[in-house]
């Protein structure tokens, strides 16, 4: 049966695979990044997420509730944990600097095999389609691992336009 799912999935499945790897592994070193490419990632979990709930369950006021409980939390915790020893604003060079970690590669594989698993699930056994705990447990996993990433990228992006700032005043302040 495993054969016969594997060999079932769609080739962009696995495409996805190999790039949030690949993101994932380039993540485990130090490395400089613009503002957009800070951005590439969460938005692609969250597609991920919103996409795997609606086709999922749908839009069930009780299912997105948890989805955005979690997230919420999810969001807290990790804009709890920026600070300037993972995370530098290069404010002259108009890039962030990140310390590598292996902790992205191991969140996108968690939603990644998470998403395989539900819709697995939901293929094998479509009755589930409809169960309220498997939903909420489900969204609610992805909405935590959302928040984690979402977090992250708010708080980065606001340091990032503060340093900007004040960047753009002494820079200012500095020619006249």
């Amino acid at each position: 049966m495993l054969n016969q799912i594997i060999s079932n999935t769609p080739i962009y499945v696995w495409a996805i695979l190999g790039f949030l790897a690949f993101r994932g592994i380039k993540s485990s070193v130090d490395r400089e990044l613009k503002v957009r490419a800070i951005v590439i990632i969460p938005v692609i979990m969250l597609a991920l997420s919103v996409q795997g709930i609606w086709s999922g369950f749908g839009a069930d006021p009780v299912v997105l509730a948890a989805w955005l409980a979690t997230m919420l939390l999810g969001a807290a915790i990790s804009w709890s944990l920026v600070s300037d020893k993972n995370v530098r604003i290069l404010a002259d060079k108009g890039t962030v600097f990140y310390r590598g970690s292996w902790a992205p590669l191991i969140m996108m594989m968690a939603i990644f095999v998470m998403k395989y698993i539900v819709n697995v699930a939901l293929h094998v056994n479509p009755a589930l389609h409809t169960n309220m705990l498997f939903a909420v447990i489900s969204t609610a996993l992805f909405g935590l691992f959302n928040g984690l990433f979402l977090g992250k990228m708010l708080r980065v992006l606001i340091l990032y336009k503060q340093a900007m700032s004040v960047n753009s005043l002494f820079t200012s302040s500095a020619a006249v």
